[in-house]
């Protein structure tokens, strides 16, 4: 079985087999979720960073499980984020502010517990929570998610591969100097970005160094090319003053 979800996870990358697989869930549940009158509630909680399609595909996924239910997205607090998975980009009324504008949701929680209970799932008249299935360990519980797939109210989801936040910030990381330059042209200063003056002019002075071997190259290449140029008009003119003396040769000889 392991195994298996294993592979579903490589085929996420496409649109087709998200559907097909979403279609596979709902089939499963195909008796729940018809009346319109009542609606299933479902759950989903997480940090919601930097949104990015991962999340989008998520939340779209919650939403078409059913025919008809209400998507409870759960926002968690800036304490609970730094204390348990570390500092984030964006506050939490900046998380729950995008997630307003996201169209597969119908409702936010914020600040929602980091370990959601059954109770908290009562008290809000949830019926499932959805989450990716993988244990999700935190200090000495193996599973935040373990009450509530013993009671029944779990639903499994899946990860976009290849886009998360980390992933966006290790980017980021990764080209700095480039972030930091675009940042000191657009007037920020090193206090706002917190880099020391020192470092600022570092970055400036390098950055301006590359432009200028960049513009000799390029002065250099036209320089080459006019070279060059000239060389072939010069060949040219070589070429007909060569022939024009064959010519008159000719006429001498004749």
């Amino acid at each position: 079985r392991r195994q298996r979800q294993m592979c579903i996870r490589d085929r996420v990358s496409t649109q087709s087999t998200w559907d097909q697989e979403m279609s596979e869930n709902k089939e499963e549940k195909k008796e729940l979720g018809n009346d319109p009158a009542h609606p299933l509630r479902l759950y989903c909680d997480g940090v919601f960073d930097c949104f990015h399609f991962g999340h989008a595909r998520l939340l779209e996924y919650c939403k078409k499980l059913f025919k008809h239910c209400v998507l409870v997205v759960g926002v968690t607090s800036d304490v609970d984020t730094i204390h348990y998975k570390g500092k984030q980009v964006m506050d939490e009324k900046e998380r729950a502010e995008t997630l307003k504008h996201c169209k597969w949701v119908d409702e936010i929680v914020v600040p929602c517990p980091w370990i959601p209970t059954v109770q908290f799932l009562k008290d809000h008249k949830i019926d499932y929570i959805c989450h990716d299935p993988e244990p999700y360990k935190c200090g000495d519980i193996e599973d935040v998610y373990g009450e509530i797939k013993k009671a029944g109210m779990f639903l499994a989801t899946k990860r976009t591969e290849g886009i998360s936040t980390s992933d966006l910030i290790v980017r980021i990381l990764k080209d700095r100097e480039e972030y930091t330059y675009r940042s000191l042209n657009k007037k920020y200063s090193p206090e706002s970005m917190g880099v020391s003056p020192a470092y600022a002019l570092y970055i400036t002075s390098k950055k301006s160094q590359k432009a200028t071997e960049k513009e000799k190259q390029a002065q250099d290449k036209i320089e080459n090319e006019k070279i060059e140029k000239e060389k072939h008009e010069l060949e040219e003119k070589i070429e007909l003053l060569q022939k024009k003396l064959l010519d008159l040769q000719k006429m001498e000889q004749q």
